[in-house]
């Protein structure tokens, strides 16, 4: 690590990037991060909370904005960085096809994008752009097979499925959703979609646009949402409508600490894990490596992918004993 700091430094010393890493008398030497967030929901939290440690022991001084699902201003945030002299940026997209103006308003600082996949355009458009982050397909299969094997057990060909999905404006949701719902058709079930919905990712949307749906008092034999927030909402809207939570399989992403009590009390039934901890402090990492001139491991085409895992109330405790 040392090395890598004196490094920096003496880019500095040539550049002006850094002013003052070499002066004596400085207190603070830490090399200037920006992590900007699209918007603090459980997951990004603990996202960011990650990369807030790893930062602090790689002599990083991390300075994290929340764009508030603004992308204007999350392009002046970056853009003010830029003028600011900050090495490097971390992003969560606020729509994903903002990444080209993203690196635009960066210029030619690294820039690790994580979480909110950009496109390969982007990724591919130099070689101090990475994307740290899951593969959202592979959520959506696990969704899919939890709800084909539910349903093939209990003989029902044609389930009537409520669909609850995140924003147009990110992949994720998509992907997520319609893999979901490939896996359930190509596996032989012919559900129908009684209800889709963007709720944004926040369970109150979800919970009030699904409540104003269930005066209806329609048949809902399951819930496939793009994340444990929106799944909580639509569990907690079942309930309040009076349906029985517990006959209901209500599906999420994300294995947030909200989604897994979920699990665990029976408003959910399914979610896929994302590793928060994984991202947030793997992109300090690729930012320190970028750098440094390092080469970063495990990347493939300027993206490392971290692993989904299934959970349900068969292993939850065993995946997180801490949360007792």
């Amino acid at each position: 690590m040392k090395k890598w700091v004196m490094r920096v430094c003496a880019l500095a010393l040539l550049t002006g990037a850094l002013a003052g890493c070499s002066a004596p008398g400085i207190a603070d030497d830490r090399v200037k991060v920006g992590l900007n967030l699209a918007t603090r929901d459980e997951f990004l939290t603990s996202m960011e909370a990650a990369a807030v440690k790893a930062a602090g022991e790689e002599n990083v001084k991390l300075e994290v904005a929340n764009a508030n699902n603004d992308q204007r201003a999350q392009l002046a945030q970056i853009e003010d960085w830029a003028e600011d002299g900050y090495a490097a940026a971390m992003v969560v997209l606020c729509e994903d096809a903002a990444a080209d103006k993203v690196l635009e308003k960066a210029g030619t600082m690294p820039v690790v994008f994580l979480n909110r996949r950009p496109s390969d355009e982007a990724l591919q458009s130099r070689s101090n752009v990475v994307y740290i982050g899951s593969r959202e397909i592979d959520a959506g299969r696990m969704q899919g097979e939890y709800l084909t094997e539910y349903f093939t057990a209990r003989g029902v060909k044609s389930p009537r499925i409520a669909v609850i999905r995140g924003s147009e404006r990110n992949l994720a949701s998509s992907e997520r959703v319609d893999t979901a719902k490939s896996n359930m058709e190509e596996s032989g079930l012919t559900p129908r979609y009684i209800y889709e919905d963007d709720a944004d990712w926040e369970r109150a949307e979800a919970q009030k646009n699904f409540l104003a749906f269930l005066k209806k008092k329609p048949r809902v034999d399951a819930v496939l949402a793009a994340n444990d927030e929106m799944a909580i909402g639509a569990a907690d809207a079942l309930a309040q409508a009076g349906y029985a939570v517990a006959d209901i399989p209500v599906v999420g992403v994300d294995a947030t600490a909200a989604g897994r009590a979920a699990i665990r009390d029976g408003r959910m039934d399914f979610t896929a894990y994302q590793d928060p901890v994984a991202e947030g402090a793997g992109a300090v990492e690729a930012v320190v490596t970028l750098l440094g001139g390092g080469k970063l491991s495990g990347v493939e085409d300027s993206i490392r992918w971290i692993e989904y895992t299934p959970v349900t109330i068969e292993n939850v405790d065993k995946l997180f004993p801490n949360d007792q």
